[in-house]
């Protein structure tokens, strides 16, 4: 959002009745309602390490690829991909002669070791109701999104699926290896459905209902990825989005500076960005890209039905606002459903609000039990 503080001050100012959102991040587990106190099934066991031998290479801007690998005599065989646009660079396996002739290379603007982020799926399937509107939309209001566009960066959408408005011709991959957008693990399909459902006889409703999706693939079916992979699809928002859209990343992993100040450039051309605070009931502080904090960037934590900060969620100065985040029935891959939650379900509520109102989202109170100084806002329209 703007600044920090001003954000946070918003919470102390906000009406007195108790509204939350409650968000899950991609590379944390979608919950089922139950899951709540087990924060440990958020994340897979290996979000955050380290890809071995393997580093993201940004370069000074107008700089040349080719010949900062001659220069740091690196062949084609060691690069993974390429970076081109805003974020200009390479991610490459490299020895540690090589990252030093880097290091030396005045042409190099930062190095930075990849790291995997995964997802865990302990989602409940549900049969297709008959359509009603979940409690997170019902709590913080929800509206015709017809004609908005959202970015989903996850592990893509199912195209197929009857309560979602999927662009079949701008949703990609950004999987080395895998050209198909399609959801093939249900995390990127369950948060599109929460900010786009449509409003028609079955499912459920989104906070932006008929919202056009853009599913921008970055995990594959095992529901692993990569920052790299999370740099390129936000490199493409930055060149082919438009201000008022919105990005949903419910991902997160460690600390990348390459990926925070991809979101922030995003964030300058007027596109809004929600980003789920994580699942592991810390301090996001050290979370990228959760700790970015620039205007147009949200970091949403998550919270029951009662108002009250979600036991698995994490907190925080990052975190702008507080989203409905457990027993969220959503739509799912195959054209199904399921009921889940987690900071990745809190996130796409605002997501679908920024849609609607942009910067002007309303707040009405703010969550109970935070384990900060300052309780977080609840949004509404």
């Amino acid at each position: 959002m703007k600044a920090n503080q001003f954000k946070k001050a918003v919470s102390y100012f906000a009406l007195a009745s108790v509204f939350t959102m409650a968000g899950c991040q991609k590379d944390d587990a979608l919950e089922n309602n139950t899951a709540a106190a087990s924060p440990d099934k958020a994340m897979a066991a290996d979000n955050g390490k380290v890809i071995e031998d393997q580093y993201i290479v940004v370069l000074n801007e107008g700089e040349n690829a080719a010949d900062v690998m001659k220069t740091g005599k690196i062949s084609a065989a060691n690069i993974k991909d390429k970076f081109e646009g805003s974020i200009k660079g390479f991610t490459a396996k490299l020895s540690d002669e090589q990252i030093e002739a880097l290091r030396a290379n005045k042409d190099v603007k930062t190095i930075e070791q990849d790291r995997v982020i995964a997802l865990t799926d302990p989602s409940t399937a549900v049969a297709q109701p008959a359509q009603a509107v979940n409690w997170g939309a019902s709590r913080v209001g929800y509206g015709d999104g017809t004609g908005k566009t959202a970015w989903v960066i996850d592990s893509g959408v199912d195209p197929n699926h009857p309560d979602l408005n999927v662009n079949t011709s701008k949703s990609m991959s950004f999987i080395t290896g895998i050209t198909s957008y399609v959801d093939g693990y249900g995390h990127g399909t369950a948060v599109a459905g929460i900010i786009g459902a449509k409003n028609n006889t079955i499912g459920t409703v989104g906070v932006a209902s008929n919202a056009t999706i853009i599913a921008l693939r970055v995990f594959d079916d095992l529901g692993r990825g990569s920052i790299s992979s999370a740099i390129k699809a936000v490199n493409h928002v930055i060149a082919n989005g438009k201000a008022g859209d919105v990005v949903n990343m419910s991902l997160g992993s460690g600390v990348s500076s390459t990926l925070d100040n991809a979101v922030k450039s995003a964030a300058a051309k007027g596109i809004y960005f929600a980003i789920a605070a994580g699942n592991t009931g810390i301090d996001c502080s050290n979370s990228s890209p959760a700790r970015a904090n620039a205007t147009n960037v949200y970091t949403v934590s998550a919270m029951n039905q009662a108002g009250a900060l979600s036991g698995f969620s994490n907190y925080g100065a990052p975190v702008d606002l507080a989203a409905p985040g457990e027993g969220i029935v959503t739509s799912y891959k195959g054209g199904t459903y399921t009921q889940g939650g987690g900071t990745s379900f809190a996130a796409p509520h605002v997501a679908g609000l920024l849609l609607l109102r942009g910067n002007a989202i309303r707040t009405r109170g703010t969550v109970t039990g935070d384990k900060d100084s300052t309780p977080d806002p609840i949004p509404s329209l």
